[in-house]
């Protein structure tokens, strides 16, 4: 049996490979798309469900060579080509090494540090000198799209719903020069990546390009899906959940490959297993199971509390506490998710004139960022519900405290987050007075 480090299988912050799963209906459609030539592609979904882990194993599959731009907040679509153009050094300097290629190459290797030297060189501005990379004149889309295909490379550009729309529409035509380039360079294609619902709000490209874009959506995991991913780790460090667990994970990480890579990790941990475990299997046990949720919580308290500032902020006067209605309403809801019908009901229980037309307001806006990201929308389902079980468990303890333990139907892994989240809350509540005891004038 090989050895592998349990970082390396259970991995909730980089691409899977020992646990990745297959999934037929989307791997098809992106074996596809990445060997028709000139076809782009957009890969879109929720953040978490594996679009990443996806796109990697399967480019290391089909594809000798890509380079990959993560997108920021504020980076121009200079700055993309730039960063491609970067990347695309090591490439071309051994190309030039080498004598034996052909000429057509060593024109484009010539041709390749002719525009380097001309990037690297600078401008100063101002009395503090600072300096500015150019983009040269000669570095055009359709220049890239030379230099990357002679590569026989693809462009993945990650978290591209993050580039301002006047970017977003430089990419669109960027997609059509690389099309056009498709007849000299069949495996030239950009491959966008974006967290969002729809394809559109990653690229929003031209009527007439529609199908010669691929749209794919990866979906949230299925429970089988995510059990697994479980299964592939026992394998691979010879370890055992029990079937409880798997179940229980399985559920819980609501169709998130990353929360069960997180909890699967963590157990890992606590049952001191760091590698493949040599000899007999070793069972991984429900004290295991409960260690690592409470780390998933102590890891994870600040941000869920800034999530939810975030979302409560009351940034106008208005006659309903919006957010804390809504939010409370769903997270007394099935777990899968619900209608905005069904959160509306469940509102009026509580306040029977209230308009649904604030209701359809807010919901989209506690997807975003600006809101604390604390729900998203399945487009499929027409559902809304927790973008993190542990948001939802969150919202539990702060709205349910009182009535949510008693509850038969919560299991021993909700108890345990439920009641970890209790207490974190209960801390938070009595730190928040005493700062507002201090910050309160007294009289002398």
């Amino acid at each position: 049996m090989d050895i592998v480090q349990a970082k390396d299988v259970f991995t909730p912050t980089k691409p899977a490979r020992i646990a990745f799963v297959e999934r037929d209906a989307v791997n098809d459609k992106l074996v596809n798309s990445l060997t028709t030539p000139g076809k782009q592609i957009v890969v879109y979904g929720h953040t978490g469900t594996g679009k990443t882990t996806l796109l990697v194993n399967k480019l290391m599959q089909l594809y000798g060579r890509h380079i990959t731009t993560r997108c920021m907040k504020g980076l121009k679509f200079e700055q993309l080509l730039l960063d491609a153009f970067d990347q695309l050094a090591p490439y071309y300097t051994a190309e030039r090494q080498n004598s034996a290629k052909t000429s057509r190459a060593l024109d484009l290797g010539a041709s390749y540090e002719l525009l380097q030297a001309k990037i690297n060189a600078s401008t100063s501005t101002d009395a503090s000198e600072k300096q500015a990379r150019l983009l040269p004149p000669q570095l055009t889309a359709q220049a890239l799209g030379r230099f990357l295909g002679a590569q026989r490379a693809c462009w993945v550009l990650e978290d591209f719903h993050k580039i301002e729309e006047a970017e977003k529409a430089k990419l669109s035509q960027l997609m059509k020069v690389f099309m056009d380039l498709s007849d000299d360079y069949p495996e030239l294609k950009i491959i966008a990546l974006g967290a969002v619902d729809t394809a559109r709000q990653v690229v929003d490209y031209d009527r007439e390009m529609r199908n010669r874009v691929a749209e794919i959506h990866v979906s949230l995991m299925t429970e089988q899906e995510i059990t697994a991913i479980i299964a592939k780790g026992e394998q691979a460090l010879n370890v055992k959940f029990s079937p409880e667990i798997k179940r229980l994970v399985a559920r819980h990480s609501n169709g998130l490959a990353s929360v069960c890579h997180h909890l699967c990790l963590n157990m890992c941990h606590a049952a001191g297993v760091t590698q493949t475990v040599d000899g007999q299997p070793m069972a991984l046990t429900s004290d295991h199971c409960e260690q690592a949720v409470k780390t998933y919580v102590d890891e994870a308290s600040d941000s869920i509390k800034g999530a939810f500032d975030k979302a409560l902020r009351q940034r106008r006067k208005t006659q309903y506490a919006n957010a804390p209605l809504i939010l409370e309403a769903l997270s007394a809801l099935n777990e899968g998710g619900a209608a905005r019908a069904d959160i509306l009901r469940r509102i009026q229980r509580r306040e029977p004139k209230y308009p649904e037309a604030n209701l359809k307001y807010l919901l989209p806006k506690l997807c975003t960022p600006e809101y604390g990201g604390v729900l998203r929308y399945d487009s499929n389902s027409g559902l809304y519900s927790f973008a993190d079980p542990i948001y939802r468990a969150y919202a539990l303890a702060q709205y349910h405290r009182e009535t949510v333990p008693s509850r038969t139907e919560f299991e021993a892994f909700e108890q345990t987050l439920l009641r970890l989240l209790t207490e974190r809350v209960k801390v938070e509540r009595a730190r928040d007075l005493t700062i507002m005891f201090h910050r309160t004038p007294r009289r002398t």
